[in-house]
């Protein structure tokens, strides 16, 4: 029989609210409490959801028994609260992407819920879009042959929406190991995202084992690439509309129309079962996610070393940091300016 967990949100900004509109209508488990650094928004959800309000993790998770924390912060905070939350003894732990603001944190936060017995999952939702699942069967399945190149593009920084499209790179092409990896940053301007610095472009090449390449790139200038295509050597797999993919091989000759089945699960469902023992582990284990950190953390440390990077990642400090620290990317455009939650002075 499944068990009533009693959960607490950390962070009750738009993603607090998200999860909590979710939380709420599931029967397996009941919001009890919420926690805030900013006491407005910590009062408005306090509120709305009828739930009491702390200033304190440790504290709220002994006084209201939580057994489930789901840490919606920025990055910047999130390993140090998931320690904290792993030490007071919680049974799980959700946290949102990115995992962290670096690998060493992230690498914390997986040591600490190990240590506790803690199952810790980090929010890449899109592990369970049909598309991405169909195309992972497809794949393993050898309708490509064997892969030799996956490509992904997108903008608006690494850390904000490029951990989603190296995570699903990863998941789509069966979570292989990364061999090494060559990056390229460019950062003129006083860019931030959540309060973590961000860079102004971005693109990599990363080696898996078996050989085959995944290319990502960020922001930069048209035409673009077709950013959702698998190229094996015996064919291609791509998106196509409405929700289809579309696939070349030997075995028929022009495109296939392929019409993905649902899921039958999501992230918070799988969370649930592999708490209750109803599943063997989670596709967005804190140990998965740790693996798009270091691949993301490895395009910086790229650009600081100029060179290839090899894994395991062996620097756990963010290298965008290090390297505008070392004044090695120096702003040519004055102003400070958060693309997700603005500087004070951004609103004047």
């Amino acid at each position: 029989m499944s068990k009533t967990y009693r959960v607490a949100v950390v962070g009750c900004g738009g993603m607090g609210h998200h999860h909590a509109k979710t939380l709420v209508k599931n029967p397996r488990v009941q919001l009890v409490a919420a926690m805030d650094a900013f006491p407005e928004a910590l009062e408005k959800f306090s509120k709305e959801y009828q739930v009491p309000a702390y200033a304190d993790i440790e504290a709220m998770i002994r006084k209201e028994k939580v057994q489930l924390v789901f840490i919606t912060t920025w990055q910047s905070v999130r390993a140090e609260l998931t320690v904290a939350a792993a030490k007071a003894g919680v049974k799980g732990i959700f946290g949102e992407k990115p995992m962290a603001a670096s690998l060493g944190e992230a690498n914390q936060m997986v040591a600490a819920c190990r240590k506790h017995k803690v199952k810790l999952v980090i929010g890449h939702q899109r592990r369970y879009m049909p598309v991405n699942v169909t195309a992972r069967k497809l794949i393993q399945a050898g309708a490509i042959g064997r892969p030799q190149v996956m490509m992904r593009r997108d903008g608006y920084g690494l850390l904000n929406r490029g951990t989603h499209e190296i995570d699903e790179m990863l998941y789509i092409l069966g979570d292989p190991k990364a061999l090494w990896l060559y990056g390229q940053v460019t950062r003129k301007t006083d860019k931030w995202e959540r309060r973590v610095r961000c860079e102004d472009r971005c693109m990599a090449e990363i080696c898996f084992e078996g050989g085959f390449r995944g290319i990502y790139e960020s922001d930069l200038p048209e035409p673009v690439l077709c950013g959702h295509a698998v190229y094996g050597d015996e064919g291609i797999l791509r998106r196509g509309e409405n929700g289809t993919l579309m696939l070349m091989n030997l075995k028929s000759p022009g495109w296939q129309v392929i019409y993905p089945e649902p899921v039958g699960t999501d992230q918070l469902t799988e969370f649930l079962d592999w708490l209750d023992g109803k599943v063997k582990g989670h596709r967005n284990a804190g140990e998965t996610a740790r693996t798009t950190m270091e691949i993301m953390m490895a395009i910086y440390e790229s650009v600081r070393l100029r060179d290839v990077v090899t894994f395991p990642l062996k620097t756990k400090r963010n290298p965008l940091d290090l390297l505008v620290e070392e004044g090695r990317l120096p702003v040519e455009v004055d102003g400070r300016y958060d693309i997700r939650a603005p500087f004070p002075e951004q609103k004047k």
